[in-house]
């Protein structure tokens, strides 16, 4: 009973301060950051900001174009997709250093391994279905994969062998780039879930955050639903969207409430759970601060220096590229 009403003074003193409360867990156990770090991207206010759990003085917020997906790239940058293609943003202080807004359309920005850009877009350069294309640093477009047939995407992850990982609504799957589909899954719960990202793992799982399904899908290689994670319901599951494998092999993932400005007093926003499922901790947002949060990147232990993708495990690692 004195742990649940700690819990409850912590979120309640949280919605109006900066203070990293301990998660309530089923299990009892607790995890607490004291020098937590984390990028995020909130979607209802559409805004770009940084969060020093140690050091409050140090958050920054900036406004940015609507868009999708959230990523380090090195000498100190954070790119952003928009609906044009992308910007990069100073980490320190989330001012714009560079965009291309050459591509109207685009749905989902990531920078590649090999250093080059890969936007994402339905119907879209003269294609039908998904169709990305690969771009350099001039936005001269190096190569072109379509996937017929699909009518939705929201974001792709390139694996360690160089396949792409994308989500399109109730099916995730993996395609070349020769524009086949090596493997596919269907995501359960709702019929028109909105999956968000999907990363593949080492053992040959996938991890999937099923959008309004609310929840974690793992699939197994035969594409067969082996396990799920969500809740507890304190947190008020809504929209599982961008998340990220940390070094010890949790998750931390987004839980979007929602469009608009005036989400921030529903849910609990960053959560992270064990691979087993246990939710260790969680960061209520200040909801005069935030609306709903779709995209996260815990900094602790990262190079901000550095360009990090998905490595052969899921959890993102820093490139041999030279930024």
């Amino acid at each position: 009973m004195k742990r649940y009403l700690f819990w409850l003074m912590c979120s309640f003193f949280m919605s109006t301060l900066t203070f990293d409360c301990p998660a309530q867990t089923t299990s009892g156990k607790q995890v607490v950051y004291k020098t937590r770090k984390m990028l995020l991207r909130d979607e209802g206010l559409s805004q770009l900001s940084f969060i020093d759990i140690a050091n409050p003085t140090a958050n920054w917020f900036v406004s940015v174009p609507a868009g999708r997906d959230i990523q380090l790239v090195g000498d100190n940058r954070v790119l952003i997709g928009t609906g044009k293609g992308y910007e990069e943003r100073q980490t320190s202080t989330g001012s714009k250093v560079y965009e291309d807004t050459s591509f109207a359309g685009t749905i989902t920005a990531r920078r590649l391994r090999n250093g080059n850009t890969l936007l994402g877009g339905l119907n879209w350069q003269g294609k039908q279905g998904i169709v990305l294309i690969e771009i350099n640093r001039t936005g001269k477009t190096l190569r072109t994969i379509v996937y017929p047939g699909f009518d939705y995407l929201r974001l792709v992850r390139e694996t360690a062998s160089g396949t792409f990982m994308v989500t399109s609504n109730n099916v995730v799957f993996e395609g070349n780039d020769k524009g086949e589909i090596i493997w596919k899954a269907a995501v359960t719960g709702l019929p028109q879930p909105h999956a968000w990202q999907a990363v593949r793992l080492s053992n040959g799982q996938t991890v999937v955050s099923s959008g309004y399904a609310k929840n974690f899908q793992i699939v197994g290689k035969d594409g067969k639903l082996l396990d799920t994670i969500t809740g507890p319901a304190e947190v008020h599951p809504h929209f599982y969207a961008g998340f990220q494998i940390l070094a010890n092999g949790n998750y931390v993932v987004a839980n979007w409430q929602g469009h608009g400005v005036k989400q921030g007093g529903s849910g609990t926003q960053i959560l992270e759970y064990t691979p087993k499922g246990k939710l260790v901790w969680s960061w209520k947002q200040d909801p005069a601060k935030f609306s709903s949060i779709q995209g996260v990147i815990v900094l602790d232990e990262l190079d901000l220096s550095r360009l990090y993708v998905e490595d052969a495990n899921g959890k993102l690692a820093p490139t041999r590229l030279k930024q």
